[in-house]
């Protein structure tokens, strides 16, 4: 099944030094290389982050959380070219453990019940000069998020907000490709029933 997907802001990184270089600098124990890429790639970190969590109050923990890890696992990325996927997946392992930790949450009634994104939040996520068609399938698309299983839901949004393909997806997520079409199909079905309500009480 092909997917439609919601267009959104990209950050666009400033032309500086190679990312090559600045991976070298920062393994090698620079400072100013390390806060050099955070400062490329917070924006993109920060997104995907409020993008998989929509309704997170703690956004900042999340990224300093990847950012952290990206720093101490820097020996092992050794591909400059892939840096953006590889810290990608890790802002997608942080997350995915804290929705797992929520989801426990809420199961023993200590944290609320998920609700409707304000559209405060939805115009964080997309453009402010977002239709309100758009405003209406992404709030569409997330009921139908909060009610996915974590691995499930990472891979919708992935797919759907993301614009990653099925293969991608699979390799942030580490699930094989067929059971994400499964996943895919499945929440753009709760996806379809949600918009047709939403055009009905338009």
């Amino acid at each position: 099944m092909q997917a439609n997907v919601i267009p959104l802001r990209r950050p666009t990184p400033r032309a500086e030094a190679s990312v090559g270089d600045l991976v070298a600098s920062a393994r090698a124990g620079s400072h100013d290389a390390q806060a050099a890429l955070f400062r490329r790639y917070v924006r993109l970190v920060a997104g995907l982050a409020r993008r998989l969590m929509p309704d997170q109050p703690d956004l900042d923990d999340i990224v300093q959380d990847v950012f952290v890890r990206a720093l101490e696992s820097l020996p092992e990325q050794r591909d400059a070219d892939a840096f953006s996927s590889w810290l990608r997946g890790i802002t997608v392992h942080v997350v995915r453990n804290r929705l797992r930790r929520r989801r426990l949450l809420r199961r023993l009634g200590l944290v609320p019940r998920a609700t409707d994104l304000d559209e405060e939040v939805l115009l964080q996520i997309v453009s402010p000069a977002a239709p309100p068609d758009v405003l209406v399938e992404l709030r569409a698309t997330y009921r139908v998020v909060q009610r996915l299983g974590t691995d499930a839901r990472t891979a919708f949004v992935l797919r759907r907000l993301e614009g990653l393909t099925v293969p991608e997806v699979a390799e942030q997520i580490g699930s094989s490709p067929s059971t994400v079409k499964r996943w895919i199909a499945a929440a753009e079905a709760q996806l379809k029933f949600e918009l047709s309500r939403a055009g009905g009480a338009r």
